[in-house]
Formats: C-alpha cells, sequence, structure tokens
C-alpha cells in the first residue's frame, strides 16, 4: 500500500500544475494584466470578469493539497538516498512547504478585488497578486536546488535518481529565481509580463514537476521490487 501511495503522490506534483494551469485559463489571467494598465482598466476588468476570477482562484488555493503530497513523496526518496543523514530531506520539505504560501497568499489578492471590483483599492490588490505570484520564487527556487544537491551526493553505483537529474534541477533553481525582478521593472522581460520573469520560471517548473514525477515513480518501482526480491528469499 506504500508503495502504491507514494507513486500516487509523485503524481500529484504535475496535477498542482495542471490545476494551476486551469485556474490561471478560469480567471483569464494566461496573459496576465499589464503592469502599466490604468487603475481604470484593471477595474473594468474584474468588474466583467469577478465571478471567473473567483473561480479560478479557488481552484488555485486548492492545487497546495497535491504538490504537498508531490513534497512528501520526494522527500522520502531523499531521505533514501541520504540514509542516516536527514539534512537534504528537512531542507526540501521546508522549502517545499515554504513554496505553498505563495500559491496560498497569491491568490487572494485576485478575491479581494473581484469580491468588491467597486473599490479604489482594486489595481492595488491586483498588484499585490501578481507581485507575490511572480515575484516569491526564492523558495520554490530553494527546493529545486536542494533537491539536485541531494541527488548528486548519492554515491550508490546505481544512484536512486540518476545525477543528470540532479545537474537539470539545480540550473532551473537558478533560472527561477529571476521571478524576483518583476518587483523592479514595469515593462520589458522583467516584468511580471515578461519573458524572463513572467514566463520562464513557470514554463521550465512544469517540466521540472513532470521530470521529477517520472524519476520518482522509477525510483520506486525499483524500491518495490527490492521489497519484493527480499520477501521471496526469506
Amino acid at each position: 500500500m506504500d508503495i502504491r501511495a507514494q507513486k500516487i503522490f509523485a503524481w500529484c506534483g504535475p496535477l498542482n500544475m495542471a490545476m494551476v494551469l486551469i485556474a490561471a485559463y478560469i480567471t483569464g489571467f494566461v496573459s496576465p494584466p499589464s503592469p502599466t494598465a490604468t487603475a481604470e482598466q484593471i477595474a473594468t476588468l474584474y468588474q466583467a470578469n469577478a465571478h471567473a476570477i473567483a473561480t479560478g482562484a479557488i481552484l488555485f488555493e486548492l492545487s497546495t493539497v497535491p504538490f504537498l503530497l508531490f513534497i512528501a513523496a520526494l522527500s522520502v526518496q531523499i531521505r533514501h538516498i541520504e540514509g542516516d543523514r536527514r539534512t537534504f530531506t528537512y531542507a526540501q520539505l521546508v522549502a517545499g512547504t515554504a513554496s505553498m504560501a505563495v500559491v496560498i497568499l497569491g491568490p487572494l489578492g485576485w478575491v479581494v478585488a473581484a469580491f468588491r471590483p467597486e473599490s479604489a483599492n482594486v489595481q492595488a490588490f491586483n498588484d499585490l497578486s501578481f507581485l507575490t505570484l511572480v515575484g516569491i520564487t526564492p523558495a520554490a527556487s530553494a527546493q529545486m536546488f536542494v533537491v539536485g544537491l541531494a541527488i548528486l551526493s548519492d554515491k550508490r553505483a546505481q544512484p536512486i535518481i540518476p545525477r543528470w537529474v540532479g545537474y537539470v534541477s539545480i540550473v532551473i533553481s537558478l533560472v527561477t529565481v529571476q521571478g524576483l525582478l518583476c518587483w523592479m521593472f514595469k515593462t520589458g522581460p522583467f516584468a511580471w509580463d515578461g519573458f524572463f520573469a513572467g514566463a520562464i520560471p513557470p514554463c521550465t517548473f512544469l517540466p521540472w514537476c513532470i521530470l521529477m514525477a517520472v524519476m520518482l515513480v522509477r525510483a520506486i518501482d525499483k524500491e518495490g521490487a527490492a521489497s519484493g526480491a527480499l520477501v521471496g528469499a526469506r
């Protein structure tokens, strides 16, 4: 049963990202409003789409549930890599959980603005949401960086997760952290709707989730086969 649960939890990472993408589509924020949009334009946007924005925000919040399960499955395999040590296991667990604060807090600005779209503060809440969701990337970056280090620390002849996955995880972690630059720019590639800050981090995090899910399932299958062989030998 534990093996089956781990495999289900492993696929919860991509499920989280699928829910986020659907939520973004429902809200109409797949292409986010420009940081240079006027207060009147933002207010009109929320007045016209208040129900859809609130619905998408709810789904966005719910996406934290499968990702927490994904973090649990990842922690189990990192613990297997570390053995008696726990440094990377705990670091990944803390960083991954902390990264969900962004997903919890970010949509709240959408909800508040959609709840009272006639308020004079709609633009401020919209700004808060996008600056949070796009800009607060360090925790997610830390999680991927720690996962990469944990994988590279595996000295087995046949590592639990291939070493190249560790290098990929570290590179993606360094790319993702640039989302913070949206706090400094309203236009250009580093704005929240720009290529480097707005597009690259989510477009690299999604493949990372899929890659890690595949690697986790393979590692879990090996673990299950080894346990079965041990039981058979007894």
